[in-house]
């Protein structure tokens, strides 16, 4: 692969600052927050986690929550062949075959959940199999002759997996479906190593109404899980899903519920609005807030942070977009970013007294590949049949069957991560429950996001982490009321990424019932300057030759940690602040892919992208 060379362009002086800032100091490098108090105080339906001995104790570990194999009938529509035993092998480091080549994740993850559609669990890849339980049937003959075209194959699916047809009867058997679930549970228990991979039992719950993508993934803690999954097919209604989460819990199983594609959900996710139509209560957002704790903001179709349009001030508003439902008839488009949820949270608290949309941030991939590979530079793709790269120039030319749009617009994105005591089920599962989470577009860099009544210069003191726990809260947490706070920011690259630019704090408040944002430069790298005409930071300037698509790191930083406060902070006013982090400028997956194989670089995309981190909000409610 066609890539710059990590040890050539660090200098020595900042690899000794990578290493010194990676290793020296566990209470330094390894932690990025406290418990959330909100978890603390959890009532007995949301099972709050474990208490923390020694937060100070926490490193970040690195994963996706969202990944599909062939058990997922639209993957399997697309020719993908993968099984859950397959996602985990490869997301561990190990090569496994793809589309007829070998495959491999240079960085290896730290956990896995195979969120595959509890719509039809396995069911297409059963049909399909001429040896299979549907043998005796048409259907194996039936569906090699469908999946000559992808969409006809999706269609005997999806009508009533995805949008509330009539299932088909003899796929929704107890049997069939039960015995798929336990394969998917054997396999997350195979490869459960406690300490060094954890495996999360999941699964995507998966209705479109009307096309509008409301889905959740459904992560449970373990060790005890359900004996079916909950499917679309039974409800599309997510306060069915709740019901559902919530006998759950109340049976000993606790379980996260993560929305995610909000960007395509035609402005539903986030509506003020119920699914029945019905304007939102006090007891809706309680309810909501309690199980949906965590929302995905990147993934492969799409960033839903927020979009030029909504946040025509954000220079960096435009990532990675998927244009789906844009200027459609009757689509609130704002409704489905994460950035316009918390804007409708604060007025919600303000009306309601209770805020449905108060979200930790993660990023997943949702490929429907079975290989959880966000590596720009190493991407086999995430779609099934359209990443067959015998012929790349298929992959570069070709339109998606499913979403309609080039192949090339999809992204390499996403992974979370998260601040965990040691690599456990329960020291993750625990994590997420509290918020302590970060989302990042694929890169592996670690960031953190402190807040509270800390002196100035604190971050100057060898033991500043420790008193940033002991004087504030960390990322997914709410400041004391009426506190001053002061903010610690910190960002370290991942060593085979671009180096960092800058880190912002993306400010979103109520000000006489009106929701306002502002992004703010709090730290970048080198000796520029913000211009006073505009407010704006300069470029941090781009290293990349698109012509060998590679890059060097002699520009921005290798880490960044600083102090910075809130110059408009009204401690009588209701605010969320998180932070965003961006790399400098480096080639794109199909960049690299064109470079590699001789061809024109895609006109449908950037040639570059920087790639970038979103920590989890500190809330402050006055």
């Amino acid at each position: 692969m066609n890539r710059f060379n990590f040890a050539q362009a660090l200098t020595p002086l900042a690899a000794s600052l990578a290493l010194l800032s990676a290793c020296t100091d566990s209470a330094k490098t390894e932690t990025t927050a406290m418990m959330d108090n909100k978890a603390k105080a959890e009532t007995a339906t949301t099972m709050a986690p474990a208490p923390v001995v020694d937060p100070v104790s926490r490193r970040a570990l690195f994963g996706d929550l969202h990944l599909h194999t062939g058990n997922s009938f639209d993957a399997a529509s697309s020719a993908t062949n993968t099984t859950p035993e397959d996602a985990y092998r490869f997301a561990q480091g190990e090569a496994v075959e793809y589309f007829g080549r070998p495959v491999q994740r240079q960085a290896p993850l730290d956990f896995l959940a195979v969120t595959d559609h509890a719509e039809y669990l396995g069911v297409a890849k059963a049909a399909s199999d001429p040896q299979g339980p549907f043998s005796d049937t048409s259907w194996p003959a039936d569906l090699a002759e469908k999946s000559k075209n992808v969409m006809d194959f999706m269609r005997v699916f999806s009508t009533a997996g995805f949008r509330g047809a009539e299932p088909i009867p003899e796929f929704v058997t107890d049997e069939v479906i039960t015995t798929n679930w336990q394969n998917q549970m054997d396999a997350a228990e195979k490869y459960y190593r406690p300490g060094e991979f954890t495996t999360f039992v999941a699964f995507e719950w998966s209705p479109m109404p009307g096309g509008a993508h409301m889905h959740r993934n459904v992560i449970f803690k373990g060790p005890d899980f359900p004996e079916m999954p909950y499917s679309a097919i039974e409800s599309m209604k997510p306060e069915d899903l709740w019901t559902y989460a919530e006998a759950q819990i109340d049976a000993g199983r606790d379980l996260v519920l993560i929305p995610h594609n909000s960007n395509l959900s035609h402005g539903l996710m986030f509506a003020f609005k119920d699914s029945y139509g019905n304007d939102l209560t006090a007891a809706y957002a309680q309810r909501r807030s309690r199980l949906e704790r965590l929302v995905e903001i990147t993934q492969n179709k799409g960033t839903s942070e927020t979009r030029p349009e909504f946040s025509p001030t954000d220079e960096f508003a435009g990532f990675e977009l998927l244009e789906w439902g844009v200027g459609d008839e009757g689509v609130d488009l704002a409704g489905g970013f994460v950035r316009t949820a918390f804007k409708r949270g604060l007025q919600l608290q303000e009306s309601l007294g209770s805020n449905p949309f108060v979200f930790g941030l993660i990023g997943s991939s949702d490929f429907h590949s079975g290989l959880t590979s966000a590596e720009e530079f190493n991407f086999p793709g995430g779609l099934g049949s359209t990443d067959e790269q015998t012929d790349p120039n298929r992959v570069l030319t070709s339109i998606n069957p499913v979403m309609g749009t080039p192949t090339t617009v999809m992204s390499a994105s996403g992974l979370t991560g998260v601040w965990a005591e040691e690599n456990t089920r329960e020291s993750i599962f625990a994590a997420l429950k509290r918020r302590e989470v970060f989302a990042t577009s694929g890169p592996r860099m670690q960031v953190r996001l402190f807040a509270g009544d800390y002196p100035e210069g604190m971050t100057k003191d060898s033991n500043w982490v420790n008193q940033a726990y002991e004087k504030g809260v960390a990322m997914g947490s709410d400041l004391p009321s009426g506190q001053v706070p002061r903010f610690i920011l910190q960002a370290l690259k991942d060593p085979d990424s671009g180096n960092i630019d800058r880190i912002q704090v993306v400010k979103i408040w109520l000000e006489d019932g009106e929701a306002r944002e502002k992004v703010f430069d709090a730290l970048w790298a080198g000796d520029r300057q913000v211009d006073p005409d505009t407010g704006k930071l300069p470029p941090v300037g781009n290293t990349v030759d698109t012509t060998t698509a590679t890059f060097t790191n002699t520009i921005g930083a290798v880490s960044l940690i600083g102090e910075w406060s809130d110059p408009e902070f009204d401690p009588g006013q209701a605010a969320i602040y998180y932070a965003r982090v961006l790399e400098i400028p480096t080639p794109r997956w199909s960049t690299y892919l064109a470079v590699n194989n001789g061809l024109p670089l895609s006109k449908d995309v950037p040639a570059t992208l920087q790639e970038r981190a979103w920590t989890s909000p500190v809330f402050h409610n006055p």
